[in-house]
């Protein structure tokens, strides 16, 4: 089996020894000497790499070199292909090694532009992180994270678990200006960073999500090992959660239509009123066409979708399923394929029609019928391409246009409706039956996506009112929220850390300092002597600083509660401001205040 991408190439071949293995690679290089003889093509045989592939300690002679008219080449305990370094014993310790060293390195030019006191904000180093630093992490996790070797029955190893959750530690902590001693469960929360088990678990979704399961079933090997190839593993895992069914997904083909198809002719008007005025002077002046109205609805976690015709007084609807399967928008091009479907019939029984009208409220249905491309939906999308070619050998054109919601469209309003009735709704808080599924309805590779983001966040979700760590940051945040960023707008970094220091709790007080044993803090009692020197007492009650919290928070709702003081953004911002102004902590320390007094 061969693979490459531009000028990287990889040769797999597999056998019951190295001699066969060998052999058959010498056979493919021929092939391959041949074809760059006729192509102007030359190989560098210094990059070649040899790697033999087993776990077999003796049985196999993974010394066995490779003979080619290039010379010997002799095998190495691991190569890199595409970035992915692969061992001999496909433990991929090696590739997590130097992940490793990436990431690191990543974080350590993170943390120059930026400390606890200065430089660029906490929103925009957690921006810089994601964007650089977790793609490095989480490469090629799909092939690493299922090893199935060695795991004690998980996917990957807990030192390699340990040592990526270590790395996401240390960012958060350059990120936020939090302390070391911060658990690693709180950082995630207030950095709002999924842990890194979930985002392992996501990436791996969405990666099967994009190639698909494989055609077979297992292999012999795999059943006698009791052992599962990383798609199986990532398969099995979906099913384990109850997720969709990847072998329904939709198949979605490099192109939908030739280059030079003509679609149908669309019209988005520029405003709400002019689509308005427009549609109305049509159904004046076009009295022989057939108007259709389309729509898709998503409610109560059902999709439903319905085409109304108001030439014919017809109505057709769909069940498009759950949100697990379809999406609003594929709600809309169904729709837009059931209006086509009225057109065909009606012109079945004799009609003439001048034009097949369809009006819909999405735009970007409109644009994806304009021009199809391979993307999630494409089913769909075919299906409507055939129908619009059909009419069109018949002389029949279409047009689709574009009309504003919920402004008096009869039309509109009753294809809303049914839309929503599809899915079982009725009015008044009643159900009703659903329409009839579609002959061909599968599971969108958008909506896989859609599983495996409120999957991982129910996940986290439930680890963290479990976890025994963090519980200061679970008083103020009981659901991980990316509300807690919100905290930080406007916020320069001396700021962000001091807030994220007074959430955690993990701050230069004297109860902190005290239970870390920082050499020269003798007590973990306030100088104000009436009781320990916490965030709470230091904000809520501490008789040094009665007049200075009046002035600062005297009018503020909510003073003497600590969740609303830490957890809304103004009373934040006027907590932070008092603390700086006791010059408790001497790494916020105000100089210019310092200066003044």
């Amino acid at each position: 089996m061969t693979t490459g991408f531009i000028d990287d190439v990889a040769i797999l071949t597999w056998a019951d020894s190295t001699k066969e293995t060998c052999k058959k690679l010498q056979e493919a290089l021929h092939v391959a000497e041949k074809w760059a003889a006729t192509h102007a093509s030359i190989f560098a045989p210094d990059k070649f790499q040899l790697t033999h592939f087993t776990r077999t300690r003796t049985r196999i002679d993974v010394e066995e070199p490779l003979q080619t008219r290039w010379g010997m080449i002799k095998p190495k305990k691991t190569c890199k292909y595409l970035g992915l370094i692969m061992d001999s014993t496909l433990t991929w310790k090696q590739h997590i090694d130097e992940v490793q060293r990436k990431v690191t390195k990543t974080v350590n030019a993170l943390g120059s532009l930026g400390g606890s006191t200065w430089g660029v904000t906490m929103r925009e180093m957690r921006k810089i992180y994601k964007g650089v630093a977790v793609p490095q992490m989480m490469y090629a996790c799909s092939a690493w994270s299922n090893a199935n070797w060695r795991t004690r029955d998980k996917p990957y190893t807990e030192r390699t678990l340990s040592k990526l959750q270590s790395l996401q530690a240390r960012a958060s902590r350059v990120i936020s200006g939090a302390f070391k001693a911060t658990s690693i469960p709180a950082l995630d929360i207030e950095t709002y960073l999924l842990p890194v088990e979930l985002q392992i678990f996501k990436h791996n979704v969405n990666a099967l999500g994009r190639i698909g399961p494989g055609d077979h079933g297992p292999t012999e090997g795999e059943t006698r090992r009791n052992k599962k190839s990383p798609r199986r593993a990532i398969e099995q895992s979906i099913t384990d959660r109850q997720g969709p069914n990847i072998r329904r997904q939709e198949h979605i083909t490099p192109y939908i239509v030739t280059p030079w198809w003509q679609g149908p002719q669309t019209f988005i008007e520029a405003s709400i009123e002019e689509a308005q005025a427009r549609h109305e002077q049509i159904i004046q002046d076009e009295l022989d066409a057939i108007h259709i109205y389309t729509d898709g609805s998503g409610i109560d976690g059902s999709i439903g979708a319905a085409a109304v015709c108001t030439t014919t007084q017809e109505t057709k609807s769909a069940y498009m399923g759950d949100e697990t399967t379809s999406t609003v928008y594929a709600g809309e091009l169904q729709g837009i394929s059931l209006a086509l479907q009225i057109a065909q019939e009606d012109r079945s029984k004799g009609n003439r029609r001048s034009k097949v009208a369809i009006y819909t409220d999405n735009q970007a249905a409109i644009r994806s019928t304009a021009r199809p491309k391979g993307k999630s939906g494409a089913y769909l999308l075919k299906n409507i391409t055939q129908q619009i070619d059909e009419l069109r050998t018949q002389d029949l054109n279409t047009e689709i246009r574009w009309v504003p919601a919920h402004i008096g469209i009869q039309g509109n309003e009753d294809a809303d409706r049914a839309a929503k009735e599809a899915t079982g709704w009725r009015e008044g808080g009643l159900t009703g039956p659903r329409a009839v599924e579609p002959q061909q309805l599968y599971p969108l590779r958008s909506t896989m996506k859609t599983w495996s983001h409120k999957e991982t966040i129910k996940s986290w979700e439930t680890s963290w009112v479990s976890e025994t760590r963090g519980r200061a940051s679970f008083r103020h945040t009981p659901k991980p929220s990316r509300k807690v960023l919100d905290l930080h707008d406007g916020l320069i970094k001396k700021r962000s850390a001091l807030l994220m220091q007074l959430r955690t709790e993990k701050i230069g007080f004297n109860d902190f300092l005290f239970g870390r044993r920082v050499p020269g803090i003798t007590s973990n009692r306030c100088p104000c002597g009436s009781d320990r020197q916490t965030v709470a007492h230091v904000l809520l009650r501490c008789r040094r600083h009665r007049q200075l919290r009046d002035q600062e928070l005297g009018r503020l709702r909510g003073r003497n509660n600590l969740r609303k003081l830490l957890n809304e953004r103004n009373a934040a911002a006027k907590a932070i401001k008092f603390i700086e102004l006791t010059q408790i902590l001497g790494q916020f320390l105000d100089r210019d205040l310092n200066r003044q007094s």
